[in-house]
């Protein structure tokens, strides 16, 4: 079924983004890419612990708060019911640039993109980014000695190493977007990676802090006031910020009290967690913190919030939401704590990357592949185990759409 976010599109879009920003290390990007006539669809996980939004609470909350509650369980993704066949060029020397193997948020839509391109039936490789420009454009380069016909990176933009992609362009390499724009001038991919019709790349992110901000609202009855954490390092980390602050003004009736900019080498030596354990005890009247990478809270952050004695937190982690962010929710409350995400379905993603370049060499146009997103916490669209994946079965409609089936 289909629905109508339209007032919810222009709430994600953002009229000003945060200059000089570059993608940084521990990005994580579901790559995306593709389908021309896309149907937008509101699902549910298909094993998830699917009550809805209406009978999960035996509490009434105001209609504001239900309505919110309800546009974050249904979301917004594509059933791939029309995506065109195509078929993968032969003899494709294939090389995905990781953000940094360190890191599973990087690693795991890596190894994703490894898994699609043998399954297209190229040569799948690996240089790994080690979370820094340098190695990103280290990365690069080895693709191109190793004789790359496709680069995708994973987890940063263009300009992070605009000198390595423009040599790789110089060599006839065709790149396609895995999580980060093309923001080079001129642009210098072949595509970036497409996600739902009438949403930019920048509107895919503000989507994940949109409906973090629906979940954090209808879950506190429409009464929140937050701290909120950018990942200061990376050009998405303050888009999803954008998505949280302009959906909470737009909703009313709630305060951003701080935000906090955190970066990368802040998060490498675990200061992070006392920059925002000090600002939780000079706020003792927040009750959300929204929190962009899931894997923050698994480096210290969590454990520190629940030693701390603080109660009736609300938890929502946008975007970068992996396996261990979902074990988290399935492990329950804690202080009564209420934990929530609005991950992406990252394999999805990467397999979305494989199809666009497939259908670039072949000459076709990219496809819009709108990997879902939606809110997941303990009664809601959360996957048994594992990462969150979408309520589809997107690898067979690529499969079947390359003639591999």
């Amino acid at each position: 079924m289909s629905q109508d976010l339209s007032a919810d599109k222009r709430s994600a879009r953002p009229t000003w983004l945060r200059s000089g920003r570059r993608a940084g290390k521990l990005a994580a990007v579901a790559a995306v890419v593709a389908l021309a006539g896309t149907t937008l669809v509101a699902c549910g996980s298909s094993d998830s612990n699917n009550t809805s939004a209406s009978d999960s609470k035996s509490k009434t909350i105001s209609a504001s708060a239900q309505t919110a509650l309800d546009t974050a369980y249904k979301g917004l993704g594509s059933d791939l019911a029309n995506l065109p066949a195509v078929t993968p060029k032969s003899g494709v020397n294939f090389y995905v640039v990781s953000c940094g193997q360190s890191v599973s948020s990087c690693s795991a839509p890596t190894q994703a993109m490894m898994d699609a391109a043998k399954a297209a039936g190229w040569s799948a490789h690996m240089a790994d980014g080690k979370l820094s420009p340098d190695g990103f454009s280290a990365a690069i380069r080895q693709a191109i000695a190793g004789g790359a016909n496709v680069i995708v990176p994973v987890g940063f933009d263009c300009q992070a190493a605009q000198a390595a992609f423009e040599e790789a362009k110089k060599a006839g390499i065709t790149v396609v977007g895995g999580g980060g724009p093309d923001d080079c001038k001129p642009q210098l991919w072949a595509s970036e990676r497409l996600w739902v019709s009438g949403y930019t790349g920048v509107q895919e992110w503000n989507t994940f802090g949109q409906y973090g901000a629906d979940w954090a609202y209808g879950q506190n009855g429409g009464d929140v006031k937050a701290i909120t954490l950018t990942a200061s390092t990376n050009t998405w980390g303050q888009w999803i910020t954008d998505g949280f602050n302009a959906e909470l003004k737009k909703l009313g009736g709630s305060t951003v009290e701080q935000n906090i900019d955190i970066s990368d080498p802040e998060t490498a030596d675990g200061s992070f967690v006392q920059k925002v354990t000090t600002a939780l005890l000079a706020h003792p009247d927040v009750n959300v913190l929204q929190v962009p990478i899931g894997g923050w809270l698994n480096a210290g952050l969590y454990q520190a919030i629940v030693s701390s004695g603080r109660k009736n937190l609300t938890i929502v982690v946008g975007g970068q939401s992996d396996a261990s962010t979902m074990d988290l929710i399935r492990s329950g409350t804690q202080n009564g704590i209420k934990l929530g995400a609005t991950p992406q379905a990252q394999e999805w993603g990467a397999w979305g990357s494989i199809d666009t370049a497939i259908r670039v060499l072949a000459g076709q146009k990219p496809e819009y592949i709108g990997e879902e997103i939606q809110a997941v916490d303990a009664d809601h669209n959360l996957p048994k185990s594992g990462a969150y994946q979408g309520s589809i079965d997107w690898k067979s409609a690529f499969l079947k759409s390359w003639g591999k089936a």
